[in-house]
């Protein structure tokens, strides 16, 4: 399985440290969760609803959870599947990622 690395850019430091915080939460709830329970607010600070990003584990194919990095004002996450990568690049977005760069998505 080839990997994906998705990299964000977000305006500040800051913004990028909470956006992977955010991120991990919401790996760790897809791997983890039996979705039954409410969806926690993971991205409430960003003015994001978690409702809109529910992803169930068998729709992304992950044999782990995927791990959001930030250093400086960029999020790198590295992916070994491409299932979920327009969600992810929807919801860095969402975050107020203004650049992304995938690389390792086939063409």
């Amino acid at each position: 399985m080839d990997e994906i690395e998705i990299i964000a850019t977000f305006d500040t430091d800051e913004t990028a440290k909470e956006a992977a915080k955010a991120l991990n939460t919401w790996f760790s709830w897809i791997m983890e969760s039996d979705h039954d329970a409410e969806v926690p607010d993971m991205f409430e600070e960003f003015g994001v609803s978690a409702d809109e990003y529910i992803i169930e584990k068998d729709e992304v194919n992950w044999e782990d959870a995927p791990v959001a990095r930030s250093r400086s004002n960029r999020v790198t996450i590295i992916l070994e599947s491409a299932n979920a990568v327009d969600a992810l690049e929807e919801l860095l977005e969402a975050l107020g990622a203004y650049d992304l760069t995938v690389s390792g998505e086939e063409d």
